[in-house]
């Protein structure tokens, strides 16, 4: 009963973590849907475009859930550790007394029942730095797009587009929000892109295998643009999927 009690106690915080990182995808999952089918509040339709697009792409919005889900953890972790820890390590006070010629530290014993623990704090503690430190960047981002595309007095067009498209098409990515295809313009939730069709000179479906041997191929919209634009990736899980949207945007252009 003791074994078994001492495994579930180290198997239960790698469980919670990844049920709960479940969880938080799937809630982030539903807020970018919400977006993309334009269910959000009322006055935040009301602002001005450079505002709205910043509002509904900017990292903190999808990725809430991700960050509070980490953040939990994180104290969740701390916890166990510290009181289970400290409790575990007066037992081992304890048995040394009676048997003080045993062989095995209360500190090497600590580290050997709660190694995942630790190890799992560790991780926690630098993906939630790393989803910081990717928010700054990608706000930043968002923001120099969406200042390029007022330069060229483009938003308006771009908001009325967003709100009033429903061509929503599954990109069948993790990791990667749904798109929608406006009648002018190329909308990604995440990772977030605006991209006006008439800036496009030209698109096609390339494959990536993601393993060797060809297991796990994706497949990716390639962009050419007429006007200076970064490296853009848009993933598929299916390439009759990618080849409509590539038939779709060269159409309207």
């Amino acid at each position: 009963m003791v074994i078994f009690g001492m495994v579930g106690g180290i198997i239960f915080i790698p469980l919670f973590f990844l049920l709960s990182i479940f969880l938080a995808f799937t809630i982030r999952k539903r807020i970018i849907e919400k977006i993309i089918f334009i269910e959000i509040d009322e006055n935040l339709k009301d602002l001005a475009p450079k505002e709205f697009f910043y509002n509904i792409l900017k990292m903190e919005k999808s990725a809430k859930p991700i960050y509070y889900t980490e953040f939990f953890l994180l104290i969740l972790d701390t916890i166990y550790i510290l009181f289970a820890g400290y409790k575990d390590y007066l037992k081992e006070i304890e048995f040394l007394k009676k048997y003080p010629d045993f062989p095995i530290s209360p500190i090497s014993s600590f580290f050997i029942k709660f190694m995942i623990p630790i190890i799992l704090w560790f991780i926690i503690l630098l993906l939630l730095i790393f989803a910081l430190i990717m928010k700054k960047k990608e706000n930043k981002r968002i923001s120099e797009m969406l200042s390029g595309l007022d330069k060229y007095k483009l938003l308006n067009y771009a908001k009325e587009d967003f709100i009033n498209s429903d061509r929503i098409v599954g990109t069948g990515m993790i990791g990667q929000s749904d798109i929608k295809l406006g009648n002018k313009y190329f909308f990604s939730i995440y990772p977030a892109y605006i991209i006006p069709y008439s800036w496009i000179d030209n698109v096609k479906v390339e494959k990536l295998s993601a393993y060797r041997g060809g297991a796990g191929t994706r497949y990716y919209l390639d962009f050419t643009f007429k006007k200076s634009f970064k490296l853009i990736q848009i993933f598929f899980t299916k390439k009759e999927i990618a080849e409509k949207i590539v038939k779709f945007i060269l159409k309207n252009k």
